[in-house]
């Protein structure tokens, strides 16, 4: 016989040997698999539901064209104004899930009043996590092992009971039970953008229909709302500025209308040249200012027309909706995981014993 054959014959006695051992400690095997699955079960039906809900929404791809309002500038400049536009910031859609995760726009999320179906009340995520969530059998444990120490230190500590505030130099400062809540909620909440179609998804879980719905409708409100302030934030205080700069001209061009009607009215006959030289200067005044009056109302309506080209349009392609069956617990996942997690560490077992046990007897 080659040695060849003789090792692959005693390859099949060794896998007929292991499978020979792992049949006669069937019952054990067995019994380990059912402990995992009743653990499967318990960690199931103990494990919170959760709801989750999706929107997509379509940002604009692209700036939207600049307006050009720099026609009359220098008519605006006789009478020292400057009238150039600043540039709008570049924020693109690849930012708005940082923007998201930032901590000013998680602590208004968890502070945020919504609708809990469940408790038919209308409170704030803040108050639900930390008043009337119950924790799963795994997070009960959890806080009574690893986070015992942490839960000992907050019964002697003010810290805990202590909402976020804000100091007048700016700082912002969370207690410990925001700062748990906000890192849950960052993983509660999604915001992905696909770098090929650039549909902007978004996505909540949480324990209450509704809650989910209503936090999901929130977030996008608050999330193109303040995109949406950043991008005309520059083009709207130079509309602001040449209203203002309107307004004025406006009342100087009033003003010297009223100049030259008056002094036309005390001197009927302009045969002085005295009288004449000085209504030919309120009449070159009255020129000017009608001129900066006239190009800074087309400045006016240009500057109308920029900020309405700058506001990013936002198109909903899927509407938030209320979920009807839960994303969370899997049982199905769980139980066929528990059992073959019970059968892969009894069968490893039985072979480990087998190996480095029973044949050094």
């Amino acid at each position: 016989m080659s040695e060849e054959k003789k090792v692959i014959q005693e390859d099949e006695i060794d896998l007929i040997e292991l499978a020979g051992v792992v049949w006669s400690k069937r019952w054990f095997i067995f019994k380990v698999a059912g402990v995992f699955l009743v653990l499967g079960l318990i960690i199931a039906f103990t494990s919170n539901v959760e709801y989750l809900t999706e929107s997509k929404l379509l940002p604009e791809s692209q700036e939207a064209s600049k307006g050009n309002l720099a026609g009359l500038s220098g008519l605006a400049g006789l009478a020292g104004i400057d009238l150039s536009i600043g540039q709008s910031g570049s924020l693109t859609p690849v930012l708005y899930p940082e923007i998201v995760n930032s901590i000013p726009f998680q602590k208004d999320l968890i502070y945020h009043p919504v609708k809990f179906e469940k408790l038919d009340t209308t409170i704030n995520s803040f108050e639900y996590f930390t008043e009337y969530a119950k924790p799963s059998l795994i997070g009960l444990i959890k806080s009574y092992t690893i986070g015992l120490p942490g839960k000992i230190k907050s019964i002697f500590s003010k810290e805990a009971l202590e909402s976020a505030k804000e100091t007048k130099d700016g700082l912002i400062y969370l207690s410990k039970d925001e700062r748990n809540l906000i890192e849950d909620f960052r993983s509660r909440i999604e915001v992905e953008l696909d770098p090929q179609t650039n549909i902007l998804t978004v996505s909540v879980l949480m324990q209450d229909p509704v809650a989910c719905a209503g936090l999901t409708k929130y977030i996008i409100e608050k999330l193109t709302k303040q995109v949406t302030d950043y991008k005309i934030e520059k083009v709207k205080d130079n509309l602001k500025f040449i209203e203002e700069r309107y307004q004025e001209a406006e009342n100087d061009y009033r003003l010297k209308q009223q100049q030259i009607a008056s002094f036309t009215a005390k001197n009927r006959s302009l045969t002085s040249p005295f009288m004449q030289a000085e209504y030919q200067r309120l009449q070159n005044e009255l020129s000017i200012v009608f001129e900066v009056y006239r190009g800074l109302a087309t400045q006016l309506e240009q500057a109308r027309i920029t900020v309405k080209e700058r506001t990013p349009v936002f198109s909903i392609l899927e509407p938030v909706q209320v979920p009807l069956d839960k994303n969370k617990p899997k049982r199905k996942l769980i139980l066929v995981l528990s059992l073959a997690l019970g059968l892969f560490v009894s069968v490893t077992a039985v072979l480990i014993k087998h190996n480095f046990v029973d044949r050094k007897k």
